[in-house]
């Protein structure tokens, strides 16, 4: 079974996601110790760290396959980050840098990123890019809208698929239609009012 890590893994949909391909997330980190403790109670069988990241010993994370990382995006972000006077987070975009730092010392043969798309706009992007080259990766960039998987709501991201590979590797992946929120939430409602006739009947 392959294994990963999970760096800033939130509460778990990375590794949930994993999970469910028969991937064995053995390691999560994040800095938040909700987060952790969520984690936790998701996936009790990982190894789990509370840390900020920049400041990870490489040397104590096992070794594994993949590599997932979703480094803070409020700093790219076109509604939280510079280009909106939100200079607060001009420093949670250097988080990128743990992803290379922990391929450098795991060389895992694949490393998946989330973050949003503006991502590739910021200023050290192609340094950061040219590092995960220099380390002898393949980088294929993949936006993708959760409405083309059949989520009812429109989140746009990008996941970096880099690969040890001669080529990047690019995804072909299937658009579901569309499935609008209006029909999800009708469904709830319609469910809701059922519910109240059948207890005002056996009343």
């Amino acid at each position: 079974m392959p294994t990963a890590i999970d760096l800033f893994a939130g509460l778990g949909a990375w590794s949930t996601g994993a999970r469910n391909t028969g991937i064995d997330v053995i390691w999560a980190a994040n800095h938040w110790p909700v987060a952790v403790q969520w984690h936790s109670a998701n996936h009790p069988d990982a190894i789990h760290i509370c840390q900020d990241l920049h400041h990870a010993d490489w040397s104590k994370v096992p070794a594994h396959d993949i590599l997932l990382a979703s480094p803070c995006c409020q700093g790219h972000s076109k509604a939280r980050g510079k280009k909106s006077g939100n200079a607060q987070h001009d420093a949670s975009r250097s988080t990128a840098w743990a992803v290379v730092s922990a391929a450098e010392f795991h060389r895992p043969e694949v490393v998946l990123v989330e973050n949003v798309e503006e991502f590739t706009d910021w200023a050290l992007y192609p340094a950061w890019s040219q590092a995960m080259a220099a380390l002898g990766y393949m980088l294929a960039p993949h936006v993708v809208d959760c409405a083309d998987l059949g989520v009812p709501q429109h989140r746009v991201r990008m996941f970096l698929v880099c690969t040890r590979s001669k080529a990047p590797l690019n995804l072909q992946l299937h658009q579901r239609r569309h499935v609008p929120a209006s029909s999800f939430i009708l469904h709830r409602f319609r469910c809701g009012q059922m519910e109240q006739g059948r207890e005002a009947w056996s009343r």
